[in-house]
């Protein structure tokens, strides 16, 4: 009867180990954090940027056109953004810079670059802005 008491209050194997599975979750759920937090700005990031060169295509596309003036890109440009989350207003510049870009220039090159400043917020690692950059180029018609 006296062994079993012995045994009794040494404190098991499994109650020793418990506290150190929580100190190690504790260290290492920190860069957990930012590693799915990570996935999912870049992924959001990556939507973001597809999303301005497929803007900025579809502005140079339609400002090929002779009779497209710039107000007509901009519409179009912001047209195909809508619904896509950006953290800054896009700023959409076009190449010639002229009311119409294609107007008398057949086979020549219109521009459309949109760009936006970008918030990546990630635990633990911080806050970064960037400025993402989508272009578009087509022929005159």
């Amino acid at each position: 009867m006296g062994s079993q008491m012995a045994r009794q209050a040494q404190p098991s194997r499994c109650d020793n180990e418990r506290g150190a599975a929580v100190v190690e979750f504790a260290l290492v759920l920190p860069l957990l954090m930012m590693l799915v937090f990570g996935v999912v700005q870049f992924s959001m990031l990556y939507n973001r940027q597809q999303a301005l060169h497929a803007s900025a295509r579809e502005g140079a596309r339609i400002g090929a056109l002779p009779s497209t003036t710039l107000s007509d890109i901009d519409a179009r440009v912001a047209s195909s953004l809508d619904g896509i989350p950006m953290s800054g207003t896009p700023t959409v510049t076009v190449t010639p810079n002229v009311n119409r870009p294609c107007e008398g220039r057949i086979g020549e090159t219109v521009i459309v670059e949109v760009t936006v400043p970008t918030t990546i917020e990630i635990p633990v690692w911080g806050t970064e802005t960037r400025t993402l950059v989508g272009r578009g180029q087509f022929r005159c018609e």
